[in-house]
């Protein structure tokens, strides 16, 4: 069973049209977004890949009504972080910045994963022994790099994806 993990879109529309076609080849469950897509139009695409859809604001997301409209729209979930999510019998800890230690004190039950962007660089590690993933920016603006990643909740293993090979 696998989840698809993307942050950083800046409405970079081709961007998302690959990911979407890369969750939808891998049969992803569920679509995490750790925030910054910037408008409302660039969510428009996750619509098409067929499977739910959960979202935290970035800091650059002025339009949040607007978010909050389109993604309710086509039945996901968008929300402040942190939020707790769970999917298929997993709990993620999603948000947009680097956790901090009070991130943790304001849950009541400890995260199977801890999930970020905002920082456009990949990571894949264990914090507070809680595996932590930022998965990099999709934009691929800064890095020239644009990555999105799929989280196998069977065997925990993480899988970067370069969304120009696709």
């Amino acid at each position: 069973m696998f989840v698809g993990i993307i942050s950083d879109t800046h409405d970079q529309l081709s961007i998302v049209k690959k990911a979407v076609m890369l969750f939808r080849s891998r049969n992803v469950v569920a679509i995490i977004h750790c925030g910054d897509f910037i408008a409302p139009f660039s969510v428009k695409p996750f619509a098409d890949a067929g499977c739910p859809f959960y979202a935290v604001y970035g800091n650059n997301d002025g339009e949040k009504n607007g978010l909050r409209r389109v993604i309710e729209g086509m039945g996901g979930e968008i929300h402040s972080g942190p939020h707790l999510f769970h999917i298929s019998g997993k709990s993620f800890l999603v948000k947009h910045e680097p956790f901090e230690s009070y991130d943790l004190a304001s849950c009541r039950i400890k995260p199977d994963y801890m999930l970020y962007g905002h920082t456009h660089c990949a990571v894949d590690n264990q914090e507070c022994e809680i595996r932590t993933i930022n998965p990099g920016e999709a934009c691929g603006l800064l890095t020239g790099n644009p990555t999105a990643g799929i989280l196998n909740l069977d065997t925990e293993v993480y899988e970067e994806v370069c969304l120009n090979t696709l």
